[in-house]
């Protein structure tokens, strides 16, 4: 309310959920949001819209957004930026 910054939670869990699709060894931090992610995944959506974002857009009538935000692996594409535009990339 204040204005300062404060720990995105949603941006460490979604880190750790493009983690979890990649090998190889992990930082410290890495390692971090990879299981801040896997303790969160199975009440992703509750756990979005307990969080200092996610009661903010909740209460400026955006909470379709959180739930978009929730919806864990579900699209076949991908935007990839070539050509100075970002192109769908199926997966």
């Amino acid at each position: 309310e204040d204005g300062s910054l404060r720990p995105a939670f949603e941006d460490l869990i979604g880190a750790g959920a493009i983690l979890s699709y990649l090998d190889g060894s992990l930082s410290p931090e890495a390692a971090i949001a990879l299981q801040s992610f896997q303790a969160v995944r199975q009440d992703l959506l509750s756990y979005l819209q307990k969080c200092s974002s996610g009661k903010e857009l909740i209460a400026k009538d955006f909470a379709s957004d959180v739930e978009l935000a929730a919806a864990f692996n579900i699209s076949s594409c991908v935007p990839l930026f070539t050509d100075n535009a970002y192109r769908k990339q199926l997966i």
